[in-house]
């Protein structure tokens, strides 16, 4: 058997005689991790890929981390800090496609390699000189910054460690770092990069924080209440046990999550571990691994998480059972969807078992006894609507509001509520939607239709947007105004209302004003805010030629490199901006460089 890490190897040939207790215990969570894991060997070729840094692998973001709406489906690899470090082709092959956006993966590069795999590099400073060349060419071409551009092989061909950009923060990241992939060229699939054979230096076992426990069904019951129990954990010698005094109990079905995350030498980071298992009196009933994910289903996070728990800053848990609707395929091993039946009497022995990809491993064990069965029934007594079911598309239509959601948007069924709210001083041309609430999670977006109070002409609406209001916070998710109603397709439930957006965005240039010699200044800068709808047009041009103006909405800033299209002597510089309803600022002002 081979072992990737020789210090385990080491430690399980220790084991030359028969083992009872807790090394037998330990014993046997390798061999269940190990038997499991090896097939996974054979997803990516070992040896293949080098490494697309000079520097030796930390990481500030591991496969298969837990982000908002999805899973981390790449390696985010540290730069010390800093920008402007080679990042070289990891495999002989060709850029099949150039992005430069100021969201997302900022400027990134795709290179298709012929064994049929395609690795990613993301968040780049800058590409090489031959691409920059060829980006910026059409950039001006199309007097357009954002690019998407797919190529065929032979425009960029590439080998082994070629320099092919630099690594910087462009994109939706908050430090430097090299945001690195490989997919399946075919399924476009993610797939986990240290399968290929990278390293890190990595002697930390996983952090256990804490578990929670869920009632599933009417009947069930945690220590007595219908309702989820939240504990945490502290650490003794080399396992978790739980900081928790008093016994539990429960009834019925019952499903377990846990709040767990990787460490590693020398670095701060949270990251995501490898696998979970959970074992119900020893054996396996859940066993999660982040090998490869899929696109298509990625979203489907939402209902392997608590997603309350997250939204009201309790804690980030993970479910070890499966919802009504799962189509993740992050499972390796389920009995009865990881949910555990618990009867009067039967106590039951559980133990979750956290593996990083190094093989360090963290254990947390607690006993869980059968309750007696509740005297009463669970009843959900707050008034609902309809009931919308998982697997069937849902439409209902009230006073001023209509919804219609997809089928396999819900994670199980629900019980439909909505109200309103003509008292909330947000409130400008329609009343507060109350749609459901913010603690049910979706694995897609729905359509909502809502319909405005004021009798108004079509000329005024086409200034309406929809926003969702998340307390004090106003986010305009835009809309269609159309038979009567602003139709829109958000991703969440929660409170949206429709309003107006009569003001244009603010232009304040920093570095720029009527006059000024720019000759020892390398940019324009300018700050660029809305107070509504966004900003979702610009141009600018001087001496009445398009010049690429670059955007970062980290900071609210447009800025212009000076280059070769703006030479010496006078110039007129025009900046025009237009946020999503239209509302337009011009500035304008004469510069000599």
């Amino acid at each position: 058997m081979y072992f990737r890490n020789p210090k385990i190897a080491r430690s399980i040939s220790f084991f030359s005689k028969p083992l009872q207790g807790f090394g037998a215990r330990v014993l046997g969570v390798w061999g269940l991790i190990f038997s499991l894991s090896l097939p996974a060997q054979d997803l990516l070729p070992k040896n293949y890929f080098i490494n697309p840094l000079g520097i030796p692998i930390t990481l500030a973001g591991t496969f298969g981390e837990i982000r908002t709406d999805h899973y981390h489906t790449g390696l985010d690899i540290r730069t010390e800090g800093r920008e402007g470090l080679p990042v070289h082709a990891a495999a002989k092959g060709y850029v099949s496609r150039i992005v430069v956006s100021p969201y997302g993966y900022g400027n990134a590069l795709y290179i298709t390699h012929p064994d049929g795999f395609v690795t990613v590099y993301g968040h780049l400073n800058r590409f090489n000189n031959a691409i920059t060349t060829y980006v910026k060419e059409r950039q001006y071409k199309e007097e357009k910054y954002i690019q998407d551009i797919t190529l065929a092989q032979g425009t960029f061909n590439v080998n082994q460690g070629d320099t092919i950009a630099f690594s910087g923060s462009t994109g939706a990241v908050e430090g430097p770092h090299l945001h690195f992939e490989i997919r399946d060229a075919k399924t476009e699939d993610p797939i986990n990069p240290m399968l290929a054979g990278y390293t890190t230096v990595d002697n930390l076992p996983p952090i256990i924080r804490g578990i929670a426990l869920y009632p599933l069904d009417d009947s069930s019951t945690v220590n007595g209440k219908h309702q989820p129990l939240y504990i945490k954990t502290e650490k003794k010698g080399n396992y978790y046990v739980l900081n928790y005094s008093n016994n539990i109990s429960a009834y019925g079905s019952i499903g377990v999550g846990i709040n767990c995350y990787d460490v590693a030498d020398k670095v701060e980071s949270h990251n995501g571990p490898y696998s979970k298992i959970l074992k119900d009196d020893n054996d396996t009933i859940y066993y999660s691994r982040m090998d490869i994910l899929n696109f298509a289903t990625i979203r489907y996070i939402n209902g392997h998480v608590d997603y309350a728990a997250i939204h009201n800053r309790i804690d980030t848990l993970e479910y070890s059972f499966l919802q009504d609707n799962d189509k993740l395929n992050i499972y390796k091993k389920l009995v009865n969807k990881g949910r555990i039946d618990f009867k009067s009497g039967k106590a039951h022995n559980l133990e979750y078992v956290i593996n990083d990809f190094n093989g360090n491993t963290s254990t947390l064990e607690f006993k869980v006894k059968g309750d007696e069965r509740p005297s009463k029934i669970y009843h959900d007594t707050t008034p609902y609507l309809a009931i919308a079911k998982w697997e069937k598309p849902f439409e209902y239509a009230g006073k001023g509001m209509k919804i219609e959601i997809p089928a396999g948007a819900l994670f199980n069924n629900l019980h439909f509520r909505y109200t309103t709210d003509t008292t909330n001083s947000h409130t400008e041309i329609s009343p507060v939607y109350n749609i459901q609430d913010n603690n049910t999670p979706l694995s897609a977006t729905y359509t909502l239709m809502l319909k405005p109070n004021p009798d108004l002409p079509d000329s005024l609406m086409k200034k309406a947007v929809v926003v969702r209001l998340d307390g004090k916070k106003k986010n305009s998710i835009g809309g269609k105004w159309e038979n009567g109603y602003m139709t829109v397709n958000p991703k969440y439930f929660g409170s949206y209302v429709v309003m107006l957006d009569l003001y244009r965005p603010v232009i304040k240039p920093l570095n720029i004003f009527e006059g000024k010699d720019m000759s020892h200044e390398s940019n324009i800068v300018f700050e660029v805010t809305d107070n509504l709808s966004g900003v979702s047009y610009y141009r600018a041009t001087v001496d009445d030629k398009w010049i690429l103006l670059q955007s970062n909405p980290k900071n609210n800033t447009l800025y212009y490199n000076f280059d070769e299209h703006v030479g010496k002597g006078k110039h007129h510089l025009r900046l025009a901006v237009s946020d999503a309803v239209g509302n337009t600022s011009v500035y304008e002002t004469e510069f000599i460089r």
